[in-house]
């Protein structure tokens, strides 16, 4: 894996002032013309607007993932469910991912998430994962990008012959790099046994002063230390830093806090004598060496992972010579057999009492910067033979090599992690230790928030896809008593801003007349009558909070036939204090820009008069009187037809009747048959005549009689039929499209309670104006009239009490509680609004035209769905410019 450099993604051309003048059409949607007159071409989302109300899946948010940051060039498509517009323009992907909340944390908190709900346009629910999501994007598949394009150019770069299976070749490659090349990823320090923060073997160790990312320019200084043996083990003695000059700049002895056993002169050239006046302690040099490096240093030793444990010093970016002169199977080669070989020099000589520290940290120093700068091909060119014993040729492919499993495979796929590195692009986790399939040098690990944050900022520019966990939410629930009461609280406040008490009521009222008088302002999902009083109460309880506010604003002071005058008014508790400024606020969002909330609805009744003419038969009483007025003559023939088509159109009760009616017109066209058969005097005709006629003539009353109740038994069942139906959004865009154009209606799916008609709709329009002008008229819909007020439910609610669950026995827990949990929620709320400030300074940090997603994984169980916040980072001159809707048609 490469180790962490800095790496950008080159930006396309601007397009000239010619192609700017040409209006293009981009996947099916019309690039807006102020994006032309500018010569800009943001990126930016869009979906439909009916498309808001479905969650959002893990699937569907790695599509969005892939394409964002691989586009069309990884021969990706666009995600199903949104389009994400000028994607070669986006400068990067970044993720944040806040451990441990849900969508129902978001809007019960919704005023301490100033920043969140502001700076994001475009927000769905997210349906929990039960996998771990990190490890599942990184590793998720990426189906149209072809491995043979990815590594095409390696495979041409290979030569033949067995030089590219030689261990330097196989881990560096032929071409030159620069020093950031040679680095130690974090997971080869982990597998190395180097000291890594928050590793365990690691704790009590300092920290450097480090910079998350050093480039091919940073310093390089070579560091050496000696051993000798104490109670504890071995313990320093001895260091030695040079600069990248070879000079030393670091040069001292050390005292062992514990007591020495063996001194071991013969390698560290330390004796009883020269430690016997030395105070320097390990704590000492510590601070030495932290002053000396720079933030960019680069450490480079040999096997230097024994310095810096002897050191108890963590430093992330290091160059070890035993690992760039490598051997198979882990073998290494000593530092002195590299210096004569490559350097051509003599250290660790035999007339030298042990080894000499800076000797061996300029020697370590040389050997790296040779390799860098001569190149890991020539290096195995020139010493091939004396270091590794043997011609390149000599080497053959390992056997079961993931990359010739591969290829053999013939596979049409790549991890994403792995399309991201193909592509020259750099990921990086940042967050706690977490265990996901990206490899430990693309992983940085930290205990707080704040060091996260830090960490984030000072290696903005190092990466282009980076996904960063805060998790101190997820911390402030592992440390609560009970989890679920914070649930169960939650649950409770929510529901309680949907709930309504209305009274005094006639003492017979019923739940069906509260619940008939309340649907006219929204779906009622529970009615549950107040008997206990002196008078009779109810409690309403609404799916969404604009049938509340509804039901207040138009129900209180009410008159009821009974002579009751009906007081509407909401729960008075410390809760709702602020929901004046929660509603203001929601009305505000965003997501609701232009939208109304329209209830009371019903199905058009001449939709329904239409439904019966044609689930009817299509006859009624003038068809009878039309059968009548065709008299005695030759038509009479016709009139078995006419009672078939009837017939095809009848209920099939009545197929019965039909029949007989049918064989009676049978009858009477035979008898006709016969009284104008020849032979028959004209008299003898005349009397059969007269006597089919008083027969038809009855037949035709039965007739009439007939298709009178079949008429009106189909206009029952259609009107029946059109009740049930209710609204179609066809139904809805022509009544409300007198004001203005209407982009988008969202119809609630049929899904709680009794309500099986959906009276309600939300309805987005073009422009604010046209808002205004449905709010300022009297709306009526059919001669019915139409309750409407802005939306406050974001489009992708369906209900405000399903976020979470509760039952009546948790309520009476909560009661109890009310103290305590009063408590919990102060302290949550401090943790949210501090969440929201370190996502408000992420996201200012992000460049412009960037990706940024922020998820709320939820929790698989009736806490509760996620929430997804999508938003493309625009600058000051593109927002002026234009600030499209992300709720246009896609």
């Amino acid at each position: 894996m490469e180790p962490h450099v800095c790496l950008k993604r080159k930006r396309e051309p601007s397009p000239t002032p010619e192609s700017s003048k040409t209006v293009k059409e981009t996947d099916g949607n019309r690039v807006p013309e102020s994006e032309h007159r500018s010569g800009s071409r943001t990126p930016r989302l869009s979906l439909p607007f009916d498309r808001l109300q479905e969650p959002v899946t893990l699937k569907d948010l790695t599509e969005l993932l892939q394409f964002a940051a691989l586009g069309n060039t990884g021969g990706l498509k666009q995600p199903s469910w949104c389009r994400l517009h000028h994607q070669k323009n986006v400068s990067g992907v970044s993720v944040i991912l806040l451990e441990g909340l849900s969508q129902a944390h978001f809007y019960r908190h919704y005023l301490h998430f100033k920043h969140l709900r502001t700076k994001y346009t475009s927000r769905h629910s997210y349906t929990p994962s039960p996998g771990n999501m990190i490890s599942e994007i990184f590793s998720s598949e990426v189906v149209n990008n072809s491995p043979a394009d990815a590594l095409g150019d390696q495979k041409s770069a290979q030569p033949e012959g067995g030089l590219q299976w030689h261990p330097v070749i196989r881990k560096f490659g032929l071409e030159t790099r620069g020093l950031t090349g040679y680095l130690l990823t974090q997971e080869e320090m982990i597998k190395k046994h180097f000291p890594v923060r928050g590793m365990p073997g690691s704790e009590g160790f300092v920290c450097t002063d480090s910079d998350d990312c050093v480039t091919d320019s940073s310093p390089l200084y070579g560091l050496d230390c000696e051993m000798c043996l104490t109670e504890c083990g071995n313990e320093l003695t001895r260091i030695s830093l040079v600069d990248s000059r070879g000079s030393c700049v670091l040069d001292e002895l050390v005292k062992p806090p514990n007591r020495i056993l063996h001194y071991l002169t013969q390698f560290s050239g330390i004796t009883r004598a020269m430690l016997q006046p030395i105070t320097t302690t390990l704590r000492e040099v510590q601070s030495m060496l932290k002053k000396v490096l720079p933030r960019d240093a680069v450490l480079v030793g040999h096997s230097l992972e024994n310095d810096l444990v002897a050191l108890n010093l963590i430093h992330p970016h290091v160059i070890d010579t035993s690992l760039l002169y490598r051997r198979e199977f882990g073998r290494r080669f000593k530092l002195k057999v590299l210096a004569e070989t490559v350097l051509k020099k003599q250290i660790q000589t035999e007339e030298r009492k042990g080894h000499d520290p800076t000797e061996d940290a300029q020697a370590a120093l040389e050997l790296a910067q040779y390799f860098i700068h001569t190149g890991p091909r020539q290096v195995v060119e020139l010493y091939c033979e004396e270091l590794w014993g043997g011609s390149p040729t000599m080497y053959q492919p390992p056997v079961n090599r993931a990359t010739s499993t591969h290829n053999n495979n013939n596979s049409s796929s790549l991890r994403f992690a792995e399309a991201l590195k193909s592509s020259g692009q750099s990921a990086v986790f940042i967050g706690k230790r977490a265990d996901n399939t990206l490899d430990l040098a693309n992983q940085q690990w930290h205990s707080s928030d704040r060091e996260v944050l830090s960490s984030f900022k000072r290696g903005l520019d190092s990466h282009s896809f980076s996904v960063v966990q805060l998790s101190s939410f997820s911390d402030h629930l592992k440390a609560m008593i009970s989890t679920d009461q914070h649930y169960h609280t939650m649950s409770q406040r929510l529901r309680e801003m949907c709930v309504v008490f209305a009274g005094p009521l006639p003492s017979d009222y019923s739940e069906r007349a509260v619940r008939r008088l309340f649907s006219s302002c929204g779906t009622v999902r529970t009615v549950r009558l107040l008997n206990a009083t002196q008078r009779v109460h109810a409690e309403v309880e609404f799916e969404l909070l604009e049938g509340a506010v509804l039901a207040v604003e138009m129900l209180n002071g009410t008159l009821l036939h009974s002579g009751h005058i009906v007081k509407v008014q909401r729960p008075v508790k410390e809760s709702m204090l602020d929901l004046d400024v929660f509603l203001s606020s929601l009305q505000d969002d965003p997501l609701n820009a232009n939208v109304i909330y329209a209830a009371g609805l019903k199905a058009n009744a001449k939709t329904a008069q239409f439904a019966a003419k044609v689930n009817g038969t299509g006859l009624n009483a003038n068809a009878a009187a039309e059968v009548n007025e065709t008299g005695l003559n030759a038509n009479i023939a016709a009139l078995p037809a006419k009672v078939n088509r009837a017939r095809l159109h009848a209920k099939a009760n009545h197929s019965g009747l039909l029949e007989k009616v049918n064989g009676t017109f049978l009858n009477a066209k035979a008898k006709l048959a016969e009284a104008n058969g020849p032979g028959l005097h004209s008299k003898a005709k005349f009397a059969k005549l007269a006597e089919l006629s008083v027969e038809v003539n009855g037949t035709l009353l039965q007739v009439k009689t007939m298709l009178a109740e079949i008429a009106a038994e189909a206009n029952v069942g259609a009107r029946l039929h059109a009740k049930t139906a209710g609204l179609c959004e066809e139904d809805l865009r022509e009544a409300f499209g007198q004001y203005g154009t209407v982009q988008g209606v969202i119809l609630p799916a049929k899904h709680s309670g009794k309500q099986k008609r959906r009276r309600h709709a939300f309805l987005k329009y073009d422009s604010p104006d046209t808002v205004d002008a449905v709010l300022s008229s009297p709306v009526e819909l059919w001669d019915r009239k139409v309750s409407t007020r802005r939306a406050l439910t974001p489009p992708h609610l369906c209900s405000w009490v399903t976020m979470t669950t509760t039952t009546g026995s948790d309520r009476e827990t909560l009661d109890e509680s009310s103290q305590e949990t009063g408590r919990e929620e102060q302290e949550v709320a401090c943790v949210m609004r501090k969440l929201d400030r370190r996502v408000g300074k992420l996201f200012r940090s992000l460049p412009d035209n960037t990706l940024s997603i922020v998820l709320l994984p939820g929790h698989n169980s009736s806490h509760g769905d996620g929430l997804c916040f999508l938003e493309v980072k625009q600058g000051s001159a593109a927002l002026s410019d234009h600030a499209p809707d992300p709720m246009l048609p896609a």
